[in-house]
C-alpha cells in the first residue's frame, strides 16, 4: 500500500533544546521548521514572526525608477494609458492593484484582458487601442515573451512597460520601454519569486512614492561618536554612498537623520531627526542602526502609505495564493497581512464579499480557503473566455453591480465544471492511445473539438497521478494551430525545455512548473519527438518517484488541539511552506467504512496505546480489503480540525 518514499530529517536533540531555551517556542513547530532548512535562531523569528517593515524596497527591482517616472509623465500629462493583465486571477488583481493605483492619482486609464486570443499581447488588440490614442501599454503579469508583440507596438508609436514574473525568453528581452521583472537575469531584487500581483503592488507603491516629499532628493543618515561620524547617503531609500567623516559637509541634504544633536552644527535650516541608539557598538554599526530605525519609523508614520499598504495588500494576499508562488520571504509577509484585513472586513471589497459569503459561510479566510474555493471560482471566468466578469467583479464600488458580476461568475464556474469533467475524461482516453505511460517521461496528448479554459487543470491532475510532466494540446483546424497547457515535477524546467523546441512553437511562457505554448499541427509530431527525447535526457528515475518528505514523527499523545494550535504560528501554508506531514508508527485501524458520493474514501478511526483519533483517507476506498483489525500500521499524515475536534488526513500507510 506505501505508494511513496519517505523522507524524515534527522534533528540534533541538543540543538532543539537549545533553541527551545532562546525563543520560547512549542518543540513541534521547531521540529518543522529545522526539518524544512530554518535553522538559526534568526532565520526562525523571521519566519515565525514576519514583519511588513521588512518588505523590499521596491527601487531595487531593476527598471522601476524608468517604469514609475514614466508612469507619473503619463497621468501628469494625461495621457492615455492601457493595462493589459492575463486572465487568472493572480491577473485580474496584479490589474486591480495598479488600476485603482493609477485611477487615484489622477490618471487617464483603462483595461483589457485577453478573451479566446490566447496568453500575453495580441497584435490585434494593440490596432484597437491606437485607434484610441493609447500613449502607454503596462503589461501585468505578462508581457516577458511578447518580443513581436512589443516590436509591432513600437511600430505604431506606443510605448510599452513590462511588469511580470514569469521566466524572461533566453535569446533576449523584448525591446520594451523598460522591463520590470524579478526573474531577469540583470535585476539584483532580493527576491525573485513574487507573484505577478507582488510585482504591480511593488510598482504602485513605488509610484506612489514619487509623489512624497523626499523623492529623489539626497537624505542623510549620520552616526556621531568620539569626534568621528559614519555617513551614509540615501536617494529613494537606496544607499548610493557611505563614508568616515572628521567633519561632514551637511549642507546639500534635504533631510538629515542622526543619534546626536552634536551632528548637525553645520546644518541650519534642515529637515533633522533624531533617533536615539545604543552607542556600544562600531559607528558604521549605529549608522545602520539608525537607518533601521529610521525606515521602520517612516512605515509607521506615513499615513499615505501606510493606507496605500492596507488598501491593496489583501488583493495581493488573494493573487499570491491563487498563483501558487512560495509562500516565504516577502510573500509570506504580503500574505499574511493580506489575509489579516480580509478576515477584519472582506465586505470592503463588495464582489469578494459575495464570494466568501456565498462559498465560506462567514467562516476563516485562509490560504487553504483560497486555493480550494475562492481562486477556482474567480479563475472559472479566465478559463471561460470571460476574464473580465471576474475582474468587474472585484473591482465594483456598487453592490447592484458586485451582484450582477457575482451572478455571472457563479454560472461560468457551473459551466467550467462541466467542461473540466468532460475534458478529463476525452483526454484520459487519449492519453492511453497516444502515450505509453510506462516508457515515456513527459506524457504529450493532443486534442481536437474539445473547449478550451480548464487544460491547464487536466494537466495538474495527470501530473498528480502520473508523477510525469504533462503536457496537453487542443487543436483547431480551421488556424492550423494548437494551443497547449504544460504542468512539470520537481526538477524539470518546462519553460527551459520548451526553449530548446522554440524553432517549432509560435510563442510560449511560463513558470519553470507551468507553461503555455501555440504550435502549427504541422509541427505537433516533430515537438513531441524532441521533447521527449529532452525528458529521457534530464528526467531521472529518481525524479519521477514520488517521495514525501516528513517534517517529524509524532507520539499519539501529541495528536491533539494544542499541537494543532501551536503549529497556526507557521501559517499560511502553500507552496514551498506545506501543510506540516507527521509519522505516527504501529496503529491500528477500526470502525473503517467508505464514505463520498462516489464511493472512493474512507473513514476511520486510528488506535494506539488506548487513544483513538477519527481520520479520513482520501481515494483509499480500493484498499479496504487489504486493511485488518489486528495490523499494524506506520502512517504520514496532516493534522486537521472538523468540527473543533483534531482528525487526522491520511496521506499513506505502511504495514509493519
Amino acid at each position: 500500500m506505501q505508494k511513496n518514499k519517505w523522507i524524515l530529517q534527522d534533528i540534533d536533540k541538543d540543538y532543539l533544546y537549545a533553541l527551545q531555551q532562546e525563543l520560547n517556542l512549542p518543540e513541534v513547530v521547531l521540529k518543522v521548521l529545522l526539518a524544512r532548512g530554518i535553522k538559526t535562531s534568526r532565520e526562525i523569528k523571521d519566519f515565525v514572526f514576519p514583519k511588513k517593515e521588512e518588505l523590499f524596497n521596491p527601487y531595487l527591482l531593476g527598471d522601476m525608477y524608468k517604469a514609475v517616472t514614466r508612469i507619473k509623465q503619463s497621468i501628469e500629462n494625461k495621457e492615455k494609458i492601457l493595462i493589459y493583465a492575463d486572465r487568472d486571477v493572480d491577473g485580474i488583481t496584479s490589474l486591480a492593484v495598479l488600476y485603482n493605483t493609477i485611477f487615484t492619482l489622477g490618471g487617464d486609464v483603462v483595461w483589457y484582458i485577453p478573451s479566446d486570443e490566447g496568453y500575453g499581447l495580441s497584435c490585434t488588440v494593440l490596432d484597437k487601442y491606437k485607434t484610441e490614442n493609447v500613449k502607454l501599454i503596462i503589461t501585468v503579469d505578462c508581457g516577458i515573451s511578447a518580443v513581436t508583440e512589443i516590436d509591432y507596438a513600437n511600430s505604431l508609436g506606443m510605448e510599452v512597460i513590462v511588469t511580470d514574473h514569469h521566466e524572461p525568453p533566453q535569446d533576449g528581452l523584448p525591446k520594451a520601454y523598460c522591463v520590470v521583472d524579478p526573474k531577469v537575469t540583470a535585476c539584483k531584487y532580493p527576491f525573485k519569486e513574487l507573484a505577478g500581483c507582488g510585482v504591480s503592488f511593488k510598482v504602485s507603491q513605488a509610484l506612489m512614492q514619487t509623489y512624497g516629499k523626499y523623492f529623489d532628493k539626497e537624505i542623510a543618515v549620520l552616526a556621531g561618536k568620539n569626534e568621528q561620524f559614519y555617513l551614509i547617503v540615501l536617494v529613494n531609500d537606496i544607499v548610493v554612498k557611505e563614508e568616515i567623516l572628521n567633519k561632514p559637509d551637511l549642507t546639500n541634504f534635504s533631510k538629515i537623520v542622526t543619534n546626536s544633536k552634536n551632528c548637525i552644527e553645520n546644518a541650519e535650516n534642515k529637515d533633522i531627526e533624531i533617533i536615539e541608539i545604543e552607542e556600544e557598538k562600531d559607528i558604521k554599526q549605529i549608522a545602520y542602526d539608525i537607518l533601521n530605525k529610521y525606515r521602520n519609523k517612516c512605515f509607521d508614520d506615513d499615513g499615505r502609505m501606510l493606507e496605500f499598504f492596507e488598501n491593496n495588500v489583501d488583493l495581493v494576499a488573494l493573487g499570491t495564493v491563487a498563483d501558487i508562488v512560495p509562500l516565504t520571504s516577502e510573500n509570506r509577509i504580503l500574505v499574511q497581512n493580506g489575509l489579516s484585513i480580509l478576515n477584519d472586513n472582506y465586505s470592503k471589497r463588495l464582489g469578494l464579499g459575495h464570494i466568501f459569503e456565498e462559498y465560506l459561510k462567514n467562516g476563516q479566510v485562509s490560504a487553504k480557503s483560497i486555493s480550494w474555493k475562492i481562486a477556482p471560482i474567480l479563475n472559472a471566468a479566465g478559463r471561460m473566455g470571460k476574464a473580465s466578469v471576474a475582474a468587474n467583479l472585484i473591482l465594483a464600488d456598487d453592490n447592484y453591480n458586485a451582484n450582477n458580476f457575482f451572478v455571472e461568475l457563479k454560472k461560468l464556474n457551473n459551466d467550467r465544471k462541466e467542461l473540466q469533467n468532460e475534458n478529463i475524461k476525452q483526454f484520459n482516453i487519449l492519453l492511453k492511445q497516444q502515450c505509453d505511460v510506462e516508457k515515456d517521461n513527459i506524457l504529450v496528448v493532443s486534442a481536437s473539438n474539445l473547449a478550451h479554459g480548464v487544460t491547464g487543470i487536466v494537466a495538474s491532475q495527470m501530473v498528480k497521478l502520473y508523477g510525469k510532466p504533462v503536457i496537453l494540446f487542443i487543436e483547431d483546424q480551421q488556424k492550423g494551430e494548437a494551443t497547449g497547457a504544460c504542468r512539470s515535477i520537481d526538477g524539470f524546467d518546462i519553460v527551459a525545455a520548451l526553449d530548446k523546441t522554440k524553432d517549432l512553437l509560435v510563442k510560449f511562457g511560463g513558470h519553470n512548473q507551468a507553461a503555455g505554448l501555440t504550435i502549427e499541427i504541422n509541427k505537433l509530431e516533430e515537438f513531441r519527438k524532441r521533447i521527449k527525447q529532452i525528458a529521457k535526457d534530464h528526467i531521472s528515475t529518481e525524479m519521477v518517484a514520488n517521495k514525501v518528505n516528513v517534517d517529524c514523527e509524532l507520539k499519539i499523545t501529541e495528536v491533539n488541539r494544542r499541537t494543532y494550535k501551536d503549529l497556526t504560528v507557521l501559517e499560511p501554508f502553500g507552496a514551498s511552506n506545506s501543510v506540516p506531514v507527521f509519522l505516527l508508527k504501529s496503529v491500528s485501524f477500526e470502525e473503517i467504512s467508505i464514505i463520498g458520493q462516489t464511493q472512493e474514501h474512507l473513514k476511520l478511526k486510528i488506535c494506539k496505546d488506548g487513544i483513538s483519533i477519527p481520520a479520513v483517507f482520501w481515494g483509499a476506498a480500493k484498499y479496504i480489503d487489504d486493511f485488518g483489525y489486528k495490523q499494524k500500521y506506520d502512517i504520514l499524515f496532516n493534522m486537521d480540525l472538523n468540527r473543533d475536534a483534531v482528525q487526522l488526513i491520511i496521506l499513506d500507510v505502511k504495514i509493519v
